[in-house]
């Protein structure tokens, strides 16, 4: 049952209001009420006691603003509204939890709540220290020193365990390098088919939906194209402004897509210009940020079902592309209708050249200068 809920969504973010309503609504909120923010990452005096009295007046406990909060502003709105406040990382982070299917996924969802709360708690330090309040929450402020000291523990130990994983994983791509298998990351924004896709090509049924981030954890599945054995990988969407508390945290999920013979980039050619281009600049920067270089990429251009010019589209998206990144071939697709999905497979197997683009092992050093 969804929990109701305000919003405050910076001026900044304001084109970018269904994409909110929609991850609040995939977290389980269901918001009421939207103000708009002049400021992107603090409160005005002025709205804080409108948006506070209005929830005390609704007896809404959850207020979410749609941007990166400074922890000073959250601390007033709380103390004001007597409300839950949360941002943008941490509407992304309670989606991530309930789609995480590994151990790993839920450390580096713990480590990146953490990594985000310790200004706030910082800032309850401040204040307690100040005579504001008499702790965190109220425990008194040895209970909050003491709760800073925990945290600071427990994300040295969530570094440690992830690392360790890390290095187990890129153990097995290094063999799977050896054994010559060649592998395809499916990328792309939430909703843009990503997994349509990949059920269309593996003939499987794995969930789909308008909800944001059905994948979290990546889904592997060996087929045959034309004679060669590929494993495709369906990877979690892509964001906006992705957090950096959030790339950091899910680097080691993401990075099966670095070590990638090829990469299909699918793109929902319905949306309007001005969105394709944002997300198109957008993936492509996120994907040189986890050092995917050097790797083939394929353009679905996909849901030409839903427009009439989608030809226009294709044309558009390949001016945009060029401008904003790289990439060997774009293929206009309908993966729910299945249209041109033979194409795309002839392209990606000619792309692969038959062995298939730089190994992962080859591109190492390429990647290392672009990791942040």
């Amino acid at each position: 049952m969804a929990t109701d809920a305000f919003m405050i969504i910076p001026r900044r973010y304001i084109d970018h209001l269904d994409e909110a309503l929609a991850l609040a609504e995939t977290a389980g909120y269901r918001v009421v009420r939207v103000w708009k923010s002049r400021y992107p990452n603090r409160l005005g005096r002025g709205l804080v006691e409108e948006v506070a009295l209005a929830a005390q007046q609704a007896g809404v406990d959850t207020v979410i603003f749609y941007g990166e909060l400074q922890p000073s502003s959250a601390f007033q709105l709380m103390k004001e509204s007597r409300a839950r406040v949360i941002d943008r990382v941490q509407l992304i982070l309670e989606i991530f939890v309930k789609h995480a299917g590994s151990r790993e996924a839920m450390l580096q969802i713990e480590m990146a709540r953490i990594r985000h709360e310790l200004p706030l708690v910082r800032e309850f330090i401040r204040r307690s220290k100040m005579g504001e309040l008499p702790g965190f929450l109220g425990p008194g402020g040895y209970a909050v020193d003491s709760y800073y000291r925990h945290l600071r523990r427990r994300l040295a130990k969530l570094r440690r365990e992830l690392e360790d994983l890390r290095r187990l994983r890129q153990r097995r791509l290094r063999e799977r390098d050896r054994r010559g298998m060649l592998h395809v990351s499916i990328v792309g924004y939430a909703s843009a088919g990503k997994t349509s896709l990949f059920n269309a090509l593996t003939g499987l049924h794995k969930p789909v939906g308008p909800e944001y981030f059905t994948t979290l954890s990546p889904k592997h599945y060996a087929v045959s194209m034309k004679g060669t054995k590929i494993v495709l990988v369906d990877t979690v969407g892509f964001i906006r402004d992705i957090p950096p508390e959030v790339i950091e945290a899910f680097y080691s999920t993401l990075e099966e897509i670095a070590y990638s013979n090829a990469i299909i980039f699918v793109v929902d050619v319905s949306e309007d210009i001005g969105t394709l281009e944002e997300k198109v600049r957008s993936g492509f920067e996120i994907m040189a940020r986890i050092g995917a270089v050097g790797a083939p990429v394929v353009i679905a251009a996909n849901k030409i079902d839903l427009v009439e010019d989608y030809e226009d589209r294709v044309r558009a998206l390949e001016e945009v592309a060029s401008r904003h990144g790289w990439f060997d071939a774009i293929v206009p697709i309908s993966a729910r209708k299945r249209i041109n999905l033979d194409v795309l497979t002839d392209t990606l197997i000619e792309v692969l050249g038959g062995g298939g683009g730089a190994s992962g092992a080859l591109r190492e050093g390429l990647r290392a200068e672009t990791r942040p």
